[in-house]
């Protein structure tokens, strides 16, 4: 018993030393979050240099994160973290697929691989609401429908224990996702061809009536039927 003190004391250090760093993670993740959250707002607005400086910007912030917790790493995958982490891999990918490029490759991030596939499956909320927006626009996208399929396809290889991948519920909130966006796309491209087949026929309607009018003007200027 003679080493309690000297041991409690060295623990207690530790500790003191690791809440001050949850800290300080705490507040890098609520800056990620809220970034991250800007980013995909720009990216709506088709604001894409604006959205990659704030992405360039949060990447910094994870990499500071990253750093300052090595040596406690176990401060990494505690929820928050792990939240910002998504947040920030459903951006930047976002803003990947709207410039045409590749997705990101997780290696090159100071993500988890779980992270990143949480993020994608997040991502998929982000293509309905531009499928959303072209149906507003009047001009449904299905492109969009198509890279929710592909993700949810991906994601759906992963079928583990929830305590190994705790994925399964955005699983779910995807393939709900896809449905209502089907559904929805189904209609408004019925309503679509709807109203051109109305033009068509109401321009039809316009162009009979006219050439009646200038059939009747010719008959009544006709010199051979008046004699």
């Amino acid at each position: 018993m003679k080493n309690l003190e000297e041991i409690i004391d060295k623990i207690e250090k530790n500790i003191t030393e690791k809440e001050k760093i949850r800290e300080e993670t705490l507040q890098l993740s609520r800056k990620i979050i809220l970034n991250s959250r800007k980013a995909i707002q720009k990216i709506h607005q088709n604001e894409f240099k604006d959205a990659s400086n704030l992405i360039e910007e949060t990447k910094d912030i994870l990499i500071k994160l990253s750093e300052g917790v090595k040596s406690h790493p176990d401060l990494l995958y505690t929820g928050y973290v792990e939240n910002a982490s998504q947040e920030f891999i459903e951006a930047l990918s976002f803003l990947s697929i709207m410039e045409d490029k590749p997705l990101p490759d997780p290696d090159q991030l100071p993500v988890s691989y779980i992270s990143y596939l949480q993020g994608l499956c997040d991502l998929i909320g982000e293509l309905r609401r531009k499928t959303l927006s072209s149906i507003i626009e009047g001009e449904p996208d299905l492109r969009y429908l198509t890279m929710m399929e592909e993700i949810y396809t991906a994601i759906l290889r992963f079928d583990y224990p929830s305590a190994l991948i705790p994925i399964k519920r955005k699983q779910d909130i995807a393939r709900s996702l896809i449905e209502k966006t089907r559904g929805e796309l189904a209609v408004a491209n019925a309503e679509h061809r709807m109203e051109q087949q109305i033009e068509e026929f109401k321009n039809f309607l316009e162009e009979t009536v006219e050439g009646k009018r200038k059939t009747a003007r010719k008959s009544e200027l006709d010199i051979d039927r008046i004699w």
